[in-house]
This record gives C-alpha cells, sequence and structure tokens, in this order.
C-alpha cells in the first residue's frame, strides 16, 4: 500500500504525518511517540478507558468505515488484505449481517442519507501495475454492485441531499445521476464555474437541501478554489483547504474548513449574509461530519471530538478520542472510530459522566507530560510540539 505524506505546519514546527491512504482513523500518538516507550500502551489504554467510562457500545475492530443507515442500523466496512466486507449491524438486537464483499482498498464511502445506497470510492491495481480509481454504488437492499463513471482516485463527488442520486462533473458540467431510474441530468454548466478550475483536479458540488443554492469546490492539496451559487448570484468562497469537509447546516448555512496543515479553523459561511464566523481554531486536524437529521456538526479538536448542536448553538467537548462522528437520526446517540474500532456512544450518558472523564483526562494529561519530560521516547524532532498540543488539549477538560 502506498503512502501518503502530509505535513503539518504549526507556529513553532512542522509535522510530519504518514497514514494509509484509505484510512482517516490516524494514530498520531504512533506517530510522535515511539512504540516502545513504556507510556505509549498506557495512553491507548487510558483512552480506551474514556469509551468505558461513558458506557459506550463496542461493535467491532478493523472498521475503516461506518455510517447510520437510520436509528437502529448501522453500516460498516471492515478491511483484511485485499478484500472488504460490508456489514449492516442493529444495535437493539446488536446482530452483525453480512451485505456484501468488495476486493481493492476502500479510499473512501458515503452513504445516502435515504439509506438506500452507498457510494465507494475504490482503489485497484491494474494489469500494468498502475492504479486505477473507481466508484461504486451498492445497493443495500438488492446487495448489487455497479460501478459508475467517476474514476479519479479519490472524492471527487457529492450526494443528492435526498439521498436518490449521485453528483459528479462531466466534460460537461456537474451531472446528477440516479441510480434507480438511470437517469442524468445537467445540474450546472462546466461554463458557470470555469474560473476556478484547476488543471487536473475534478470539481465537486454540493446542493443546499431545498436544490436553490450549490456551492463547487476545486483543487486538490490543501488549495481549493470555491464558487457559491444562488438566487441568480454567484461569488468566489476563499479559503476552503478540504473539498470533502463542506456541508450545508440549511439551505443557506455552509460548515468548512480553512487554514493550514496542523492549524486547521472550522468556519460557518451564511450565504445570504455573505458573512461567516469562527467555530472553532487551531486544530491538528478537524475531520468535519454533520450528521443533517440530527443537526450535529462533529469536529476534532486535536484529536478530540466536539459536537456543535446546530440548534441550540452549543459544543461539547467529549473528552474521548475518534473520527468519523456521525449522529443517529434523533441526536441521541452518535458513533466514532478509534485506533479501527468502532464504538456506539450515548450523548446524554456523555454530558453525564463529565466528574469521570476530568479524572481519566488527568491522567492522560500526566502521561504527555512525562513524555515531554522523555526525550528518549520521542520519535522525531516534531514529538515535542505534538506533546504541548495534547496537554493543552486535555488541560481544557482536566481543569
Amino acid at each position: 500500500m502506498k503512502k501518503v505524506t502530509l505535513i503539518f505546519f504549526t507556529t513553532a514546527s512542522i509535522f510530519f504525518v504518514y497514514s494509509r491512504a484509505h484510512s482517516r482513523d490516524i494514530n498520531l500518538d504512533g506517530i510522535y511517540v515511539k512504540e516502545s516507550s513504556p507510556y505509549y500502551d498506557k495512553l491507548l489504554e487510558k483512552k480506551l478507558t474514556a469509551y468505558q467510562i461513558v458506557n459506550s457500545q463496542f461493535i467491532g475492530r478493523n472498521v475503516i468505515f461506518a455510517s447510520w443507515n437510520d436509528g437502529f442500523n448501522i453500516i460498516y466496512i471492515k478491511e483484511f488484505p485485499d478484500l472488504n466486507i460490508l456489514y449492516s449491524y442493529n444495535r437493539i438486537t446488536q446482530s452483525h449481517t453480512e451485505l456484501c464483499r468488495i476486493k481493492g482498498t476502500i479510499a473512501a464511502a458515503i452513504n445516502s442519507i435515504n439509506g438506500r445506497f452507498i457510494y465507494l470510492k475504490r482503489l485497484r491495481e491494474t494489469e500494468d501495475h498502475s492504479v486505477k480509481g473507481e466508484t461504486i454504488a451498492v445497493n443495500l437492499n438488492s446487495k448489487k454492485l455497479q460501478v459508475l463513471e467517476p474514476a479519479y482516485p479519490f472524492i471527487d463527488f457529492s450526494l443528492s441531499p435526498d439521498g436518490r442520486g449521485i453528483l459528479y462533473e462531466t466534460g460537461r458540467g456537474i451531472v446528477e445521476y440516479i441510480p434507480e431510474t438511470n437517469t442524468r441530468s445537467l445540474i450546472i454548466e462546466r461554463s458557470e464555474y470555469a474560473d476556478i478550475v484547476q488543471s487536473g483536479s475534478p470539481a465537486i458540488a454540493y446542493l443546499s437541501p431545498n436544490r436553490k443554492k450549490i456551492v463547487l469546490v476545486n483543487g486538490s492539496g490543501g488549495s481549493y478554489r470555491a464558487k457559491v451559487f444562488g438566487h441568480g448570484a454567484s461569488l468566489k468562497l476563499d479559503g476552503i483547504t478540504s473539498a470533502s469537509e463542506v456541508f450545508w447546516i440549511n439551505n443557506d448555512r455552509l460548515v468548512y474548513r480553512k487554514g493550514y496543515a496542523g492549524s486547521y479553523s472550522i468556519h460557518v459561511y451564511d450565504a445570504a449574509a455573505r458573512a461567516s464566523k469562527v467555530l472553532s481554531g487551531s486544530s491538528l486536524n478537524t475531520n468535519i461530519r454533520f450528521s443533517n437529521l440530527a443537526k450535529m456538526i462533529s469536529f476534532l479538536q486535536d484529536q478530540i471530538i466536539q459536537i456543535y448542536d446546530v440548534r441550540r448553538n452549543q459544543v461539547v467537548n467529549t473528552g474521548l478520542e475518534g473520527e468519523d462522528v456521525l449522529f443517529s437520526p434523533d441526536g441521541s446517540r452518535f458513533i466514532s472510530l478509534y485506533l479501527k474500532k468502532l464504538f456506539i456512544s450515548n450523548i446524554h450518558t456523555v454530558k453525564k459522566k463529565n466528574l469521570e472523564m476530568v479524572g481519566i483526562s488527568r491522567q492522560i494529561k500526566e502521561l504527555y507530560k512525562n513524555l515531554l519530560d522523555s526525550r528518549n521516547d520521542w520519535s522525531n524532532d516534531y514529538s515535542p510540539e505534538y506533546l504541548r498540543r495534547k496537554i493543552s488539549a486535555y488541560n481544557k477538560i482536566a481543569e
């Protein structure tokens, strides 16, 4: 498997992060702390203990993707050598059902809001040993797989607001394809957004819930251009640095990532007022996710899961580490991945166990402080800056 290098710039240092190309579940401790360190296993153990404290339900390991299919069932993918198995899990009966098997490497997966399809980006090696990208639609009812047109190695599509179709770019512009009816329609012509197109990179379009506004993002490697269309007007949106971390919160507001590697920030843009505000600043990574039915935004503050309740305008620091956090339709539970382990947590229990989480956070903070004083346990020259960031992050919980 090829590896990609992410460079995290901070005001004090540069972080180099090596991760498998298909996985967002990055264990930063394993990059900046030697695995031979006596503190390393203790760190991971304490972070898993945090999940036990809030009575999280463990679903499975070796999981690279998970999403709610409805209020009771979760769709998830387990990874094996050159094979991926798609499962459905019922949280009431605690039963796992295998849906289908897919060869190759899954680089990304997005579940439709109506629960009928899951769309995968698969990488597979061709006969001439080059890597080919494929977009696959999996019908969750019939279990049939359909290879679609987009062939870019990484995410180059979005889903229709109602979940019926997939949006991707062609030579004409952005089209919407409905798998169930095998129909295509042109959403916006390429000429309308040609001024933001950069060579070699596909444009990704996101439709607002009422389909009256659309934002297009084009670029790669943290350098993106974006344009918002609506009510017969258009304007460029500066600063977006991730094409996959863009979501319409409602028919007017967008949440997206800005900043540079190692110091990312989360912004909410109001297309009607043409103004933006900062939701959260300076984080190693953000991993923004939006649960549309629950109206919850999840993001990371230096790997620690934060929950923003859109309706209440309230942020909750969970004290848990993990990624790909998504809420059930009623907003009562969320799933998360940590070390490729899949958990279900109850948001009310997380809030209720606040004092216990303060205690475990203090223990984790002390481990990081010990590591900062133990140079022999550092993996590289950037370890001390990373450790200081983690101490600061846990200090906000442990105070």
